[in-house]
């Protein structure tokens, strides 16, 4: 799946703000075996939205099912690192930078 990410719209940066914390969500898998993630609201503090790569349960989604919110666009930045992490070769390991420290990199 692909999906842009445009500086001008302010909803694809608070996905990245949101998935920069991914550390923080809750995952699991629901009946379907399909994964879940309990991604928490930026605005109310202790509050988690569940969210797959297609459906979350924020007034956002609710109100416009037909467009990703910000936790689904989250989701699936997230979900895409994380695969293309893991396709990377192992030799990359050999490479790694003293200290255990890794450098992202973007080509454009």
């Amino acid at each position: 799946m692909s999906f842009t990410i445009s500086a001008d719209d302010p909803r694809t940066i608070r996905a990245i703000e949101i998935a920069a914390e991914a550390d923080q969500w809750l995952t699991g898998h629901n009946q379907a075996g399909e994964e879940v993630f309990g991604v928490p609201s930026q605005t109310e503090p202790g509050r988690y939205y569940i969210v797959t790569r297609s459906s979350c349960e924020c007034a956002d989604f609710k109100q416009h099912p037909d467009s990703a919110c910000k936790h689904m666009l989250a989701v699936r930045l997230h979900t895409e690192l994380v695969r293309a992490h893991q396709q990377l070769p192992r030799r990359r390991e050999k490479r790694q930078q003293p200290g255990g420290r890794q450098h992202l990199s973007v080509v454009s």
